[in-house]
Order: C-alpha cells, then structure tokens, then sequence
C-alpha cells in the first residue's frame, strides 16, 4: 500500500502546475459541475459518489485549506455534502471523501475550472476523476476540448464523459 501512495504521488507531482497563489485567488465562489468523466463508471453513474453537483468552493489562504460545498443524489434525492481538504505542496489538494482524494486544479479560466481527482478507496482501488466546472451553465467549446483532452492523457475513454446539466435539479446555494 505505501508503494502504491508512493507511486501516486509520483504521477501527481508530474502534472502541469499552475501558479499556487494566483489561482487560489480567483477559486473561490460558486462553481457548478458541468462534466464529469471517470475510469470508474460505478463511481460515477447514477447514485455514485463522484456524480457530485458542485455548489461553490471557499479557500482560505492563510490557513491553506479548501472547502467543496456539493451536492450527490441518493435514490434520485439530493443531498448536501461539504469536504474539507488541506493545500500542500506543490499544488496537491488532499481531502477525506469516500477515501483519500488527491485533486489538483488543471486549468482556470475567468468562467471555467478542470480538475482532476485520484481517489483511493478504503480497499485500495484507485479511481480517476476529471472534472469541468464553470462559474455558470455553459462554458465554451475550448475549456470542453482541453477537458477532454485531459481525461484522454489521463487513459479515460471519451464515452465515459458525462454531461451532468441535464440531471442537475439540486437546489443553488447563490
């Protein structure tokens, strides 16, 4: 198991990094999921843990921490869920949900936020998870491209790409 965190920790601090101040700033206030995709289906389908609605993130800087404030459907009803997490170094967002949660921010725009999340279950089964969120219901077709692009280097096929607006019947927080 610690080789397993080892090497996931390995292929995280790979990733492209974004400058840690300068994105924190603009993250935080309301967000909504728009697309979701996943090496996990299950994790993902309907009922399943990582099919959440994004309400809003609140970051405090000083104190290097985050809070996702969301919503997951539970037999078709939604329920409200906060998770908070700890920014460490190099950019890695680690947060308890469902297991341990290693996101990073991918890329930000003024309307458009893609992240990507490895969970490791209380088993040991490591789940992929990227994520299209935007500051409203639509986002152009290029932050839609990169996110695509981002779940195909990440080894997630395109047809496990969702599009959670038609399903998002949560109530807004705004």
């Amino acid at each position: 198991m610690k080789i397993l965190l080892l090497c996931l920790a390995l292929v995280l601090a790979s990733d492209a990094q974004l400058p840690l101040p300068n994105v924190l700033t603009q993250v935080s206030g309301p967000w909504k999921t728009l697309y979701v995709s996943s090496n996990n289906l299950d994790k993902i389908g309907e009922n399943g843990p990582f099919r959440i609605y994004l309400r809003g993130i609140n970051v405090d800087i000083p104190r290097l921490k985050m809070l996702f404030n969301f919503y997951v459907k539970v037999d078709g009803e939604c329920v409200e869920n906060s998770v908070g997490a700890s920014i460490g170094r190099d950019n890695l967002i680690k947060g308890e949900y469902n297991g341990g949660n290693y996101f990073r921010i991918i890329d930000m725009t003024p309307n458009a936020l893609i992240g990507y999340d490895v969970n490791v279950d209380s088993k040991g089964k490591i789940t992929k998870v990227a994520l299209l969120m935007g500051r409203g219901a639509h986002v152009n077709e290029e932050d839609i491209a990169k996110f695509k692009k981002l779940s195909r280097e990440k080894g997630i096929p395109e047809e496990n790409i969702i599009y959670l607006g038609d399903t998002d019947n949560c109530p807004n927080h705004e």
